[in-house]
């Protein structure tokens, strides 16, 4: 799943994939004040100081989602936390603040989509996987709710609008038929081939064959596709074998391509498990479908205003750091979007400065909540 930009924050979204915001709270927590008088690690017990940690942090270069444009980490840190505060803010004087429940709606789909999509895995378990938690998904998915409900008020968006929207695209939302599949994956004319077969044909058992004749990855979880496929991204050679047997059903060897310009590998296919499609309801959908339209709403010129006045907030913010050198970086971050334009009333303000597409409810990339 994604990160947004609406031009007012950059990380909106919930923290995952890479794991690159959890460090870089983690190294603002550091900024605060760190003496560097205790090691942040050791490597074959050569010290790493804290400021070298942080200082390393300092220099790499953010992608902002959506866009083209970089900032380095401390920059994107601190952009996004002060965006935050500011967000929270207005949506409290509107009186726009989602509710416990709508977070907690959003975020129990997020989980359900994830576990239909990644059979036997914990959404919560890949959480701290990957240096997050609950609590802190909650608390981007209410930023971003909170934003979407700012601009849904001024724009004046109505459930007429959202529902057209959900008749245009509900297809996009949910799963597909899927299935999970179980491989043993071999180098044709190999002696992991003859190997394999010899055993497949003395009726071994197929979770042993996998964890014995594989490459790294797959020996691993025994030949287990973690992430299930779509029924109809199958090779179309194999889709009747896969759509008529039932789970537990075995087949192969069959050719398996896996680059182009490569012949291809040999493969047997074990079907783990079979699961029908899986439906999302426009109540689901809903505030997914209605960040849609607000999306929509703030390309239209005649929007341009909305989305500057809420810049303009944010740029006017007081921000007084403890550490004189953040009042720089601050300032750097208020030229950087005056310079863009974002904080002008006028429709030459750049595109990207929109909340992101239906993110919240869209399934996730593998590897990743």
């Amino acid at each position: 799943m994604n990160r947004t930009n609406s031009g007012l924050t950059t990380s909106l979204s919930y923290r995952l994939g890479s794991g690159i915001a959890a460090s870089l709270l983690l190294a603002g927590s550091f900024l605060a004040g760190c003496t560097g008088e205790k090691p942040f690690a050791r490597v074959n017990g050569q010290p790493i100081s804290r400021d070298e940690y942080v200082k390393m942090l300092e220099r790499q270069q953010v992608t902002i989602p959506g866009t083209q444009q970089q900032m380095t980490a401390e920059r994107f840190v601190l952009d996004t936390l002060v965006s935050q505060k500011i967000i929270l803010a207005e949506a409290s004087k509107v009186s726009a603040l989602p509710t416990d429940e709508d977070v907690n709606r959003v975020y129990d789909l997020r989980k359900k989509l994830f576990e239909q999509q990644f059979p036997g895995k914990s959404f919560e378990d890949t959480l701290k996987e990957q240096g997050s938690t609950p609590e802190e998904i909650k608390s981007d998915v209410k930023n971003q709710m909170a934003l979407t409900n700012i601009y849904a008020k001024k724009m004046k968006v109505g459930d007429d609008e959202i529902k057209k929207q959900w008749d245009v695209m509900k297809g996009q939302f949910g799963l597909p038929a899927r299935v999970q599949l179980r491989l043993i994956l071999t180098a044709p004319n190999s002696p992991d081939f003859d190997a394999a077969k010899k055993m497949v044909d003395s009726k071994t058992d197929f979770n042993e064959i996998a964890k014995k004749i594989n490459p790294p990855q797959l020996k691993a979880t025994a030949g287990l596709m973690p992430q299930t496929t779509p029924m109809t991204s199958i090779n179309a050679q194999y889709q009747n074998k896969v759509q008529q047997n039932p789970e537990g059903y075995v087949f192969g060897p069959v050719d398996l391509p896996l680059a182009q310009n490569t012949p291809p590998f040999k493969a047997w296919v074990k079907i783990e498990k079979k699961l029908p499609p899986y439906v999302v309801s426009f109540e689901e959908a809903y505030p997914a479908v209605r960040e849609q339209v607000v999306n929509q709403k703030l390309q239209m010129p005649e929007n341009a205003k909305v989305r500057s006045e809420l810049m303009a907030t944010k740029l006017q913010a007081s921000f007084e750091p403890s550490d004189p050198e953040y009042a720089a970086v601050w300032t750097n971050i208020k030229k950087g979007a005056e310079d863009a334009g974002l904080a002008k009333d006028s429709a030459a303000a750049p595109a990207a400065a929109v909340p992101g597409a239906a993110a919240p409810i869209t399934p996730p990339a593998a590897g990743a909540p």
